[in-house]
Order: structure tokens, then sequence, then C-alpha cells
């Protein structure tokens, strides 16, 4: 009778979730092209979008792979830590040269 090997590892990875930027316009390329950038919740240029690591995700990514980054993080940030990340609006004069 033959064994199965199962992969398992006893300690969690520590990446639980894949930050989807999408870089380039999916205007002009298929309709699956486009349901799939939709799917992952990604309409407009430079919009981040976070979703968790599975198969079915990784299938959508590999489809858009020359229009989205991909970065593999732990959490997902809050609104607080966003707004923190965030340079101060408006300038600051430094000096006068007058």
């Amino acid at each position: 009778m033959m064994q199965r090997r199962l992969f398992t590892s006893s300690a969690k990875t520590a990446a639980d979730y894949y930050k989807i930027t999408l870089k380039r316009s999916a205007i002009g390329l298929p309709q699956d092209v486009r349901a799939a950038s939709k799917t992952l919740g990604l309409v407009r240029l430079h919009q981040t979008s976070y979703k968790p690591v599975n198969a079915s995700n990784a299938g959508l990514i590999l489809k858009l792979k020359e229009l989205v980054q991909v970065q593999v993080v732990d959490h997902i940030p809050t609104t607080e830590e966003l707004k923190a990340a965030k340079p101060p609006r408006g300038y600051t004069v430094v000096g006068r040269k007058l």
C-alpha cells in the first residue's frame, strides 16, 4: 500500500496576504483578464487590494502577471498605519534668501 506524504509545517508561515497593486491598464485586453482584475478588486490604476494567500487568488494573479505588482505581507494595515506612513500635506519654509 502506498503512503501519502503530507507537506505540513509545524510553524505557521509569516506571510498571510497578497498585496496586489494594479500598475497597467486592462483596456483592450480579453474579457477574462478584465474580469480577473475586477474579481481581485482592482478597478483603477495604482489601486491596492489585499487578498489571502490561497490557490484561487494565485491563479488570478498569474492571469494578470504583466499588469500587477505583488508583495506578500503578514497583515492588512489599518487606516491609522496608512496615514502615519504618508508625509504631511503642504510645505514648510526652510529658510529665506532675501
